[in-house]
Formats: C-alpha cells, sequence, structure tokens
C-alpha cells in the first residue's frame, strides 16, 4: 500500500524552505538525494487498464529501471491510498515490449490479466522530471518529502509540466506523517492535488 500526500507548486523554492525550515530540522533530516527520472506508462489499445484505474508504470530512476503496478486508488483532500506493487528490471530494454507475465508471482497479476487479458501492451505516456527528496524522521514516523519538476509528453504531442511536492509514509505511527503532512500544508499553504501525473497526462 502507498501512502502519501500530493500538493500542486507555483513555486518551487518551497521545497528548499521546507528543508531549511528549524522547526523540520529539530525532527531530523537526511541530506536532500537528487534523482532524474524518465517513465513510460502502457495499456491495451483499448484502454482496459485506464478503465480499470490501473497504471503500468517502468521507470528509470538514474541507473535504476523499475516496473510498478498501481490500483485500488482512494484519494481524498490530497491524500493518495492505492496498492502498488513494484519490481526491478534488470534490462532497461524491457519498457520496448512490456508485458504482465513479469507479474506472474504476485497479486498484481491477476488485477493485470483481469483488466487487459492476453491483449498486447502499448506505450501511452511518458514523462520526464528530476526528484530532489529528503526523508524525515520524526521518532514516531519515517517519511519523504519530495519534489518533482518536468513535463508530461502526452501521445498527442502536447506536453503537460509537473511542479508537485510528494510527502510520502514509509513507516512508523500514520496518525503522526498525517499531522506532519498537514503542519507543513498549513504553514506553506500548499494546495492539494487529488489527480495523479498519469491522470493529469489523460485530460
Amino acid at each position: 500500500m502507498e501512502t502519501e500526500f500530493k500538493f500542486s507548486l507555483s513555486d518551487p523554492s518551497v521545497f528548499d524552505q521546507i528543508a531549511q525550515n528549524a522547526k523540520i530540522n529539530k525532527i531530523g533530516l537526511e541530506a536532500v538525494e537528487v534523482i532524474d527520472m524518465h517513465a513510460d506508462y502502457f495499456d491495451t489499445e483499448d484502454g482496459d487498464l485506464r478503465n480499470r484505474g490501473i497504471a503500468y508504470r517502468i521507470r528509470q530512476e538514474d541507473d535504476r529501471c523499475t516496473a510498478t503496478i498501481k490500483w485500488d486508488v482512494n484519494v481524498s483532500e490530497g491524500l493518495h491510498q492505492r496498492e502498488e506493487f513494484n519490481l526491478v528490471v534488470n534490462d532497461e530494454r524491457f519498457a520496448e515490449h512490456p508485458d504482465i507475465e513479469l507479474f506472474l508471482s504476485s497479486d498484481a497479476y491477476d488485477v493485470l490479466k483481469e483488466a487487459a487479458g492476453d491483449k498486447p501492451l502499448v506505450r501511452t505516456i511518458t514523462m520526464d522530471y528530476q526528484r530532489r527528496q529528503l526523508k524525515v524522521d520524526t521518532g514516531k514516523s519515517i517519511s519523504c518529502i519530495s519534489i518533482d519538476e518536468g513535463v508530461i509528453h502526452h501521445a498527442d504531442g502536447h506536453n503537460v509540466p509537473v511542479c508537485e511536492l510528494e510527502i510520502e509514509w514509509y513507516y512508523g505511527d500514520e496518525n503522526d506523517f498525517i499531522e506532519l503532512a498537514n503542519m507543513i500544508q498549513s504553514k506553506y499553504e500548499l494546495v492539494t492535488e487529488n489527480r495523479s501525473k498519469l491522470q493529469r497526462a489523460l485530460i
């Protein structure tokens, strides 16, 4: 299960303000990590995955390639909760001809099989963005605050800019994580984002 808050940003310097904020620093931060990301999203020609609320993504994160399935999404006031399954893919060329068999040993396979059957998958959306992130340890919960800046490339040729802040719960006290997110939202007057990057790309 993935649990995170999403906020749309007009000013990316908010992330730097959060990283430098004394109150946040008191609860423990690691150094900011910078990751270049390229993501490809896949679906059948008929959009069977989209129609079932399923996302199939292959993402290159610096020198690591990861295949991800997300489904059973629940969103409320910027809080996104969904089932998620990730697999590290040794060969990045897998993105040229992806299939659902990669997930055969997981619950994600049954979800994909029911939605898409044996239909081939095609690339629908690509994204290029840079993520800056830092892990936060409050003593009660571990989470990650990140900013994504870049662009979504739609199959029909138009581009959608990305600038969003995410606060993702890793483990520990979930209520503590929510309190942290609410404090950051209030302090920096952040606007909640109920749409995923993929949903924004498909509009």
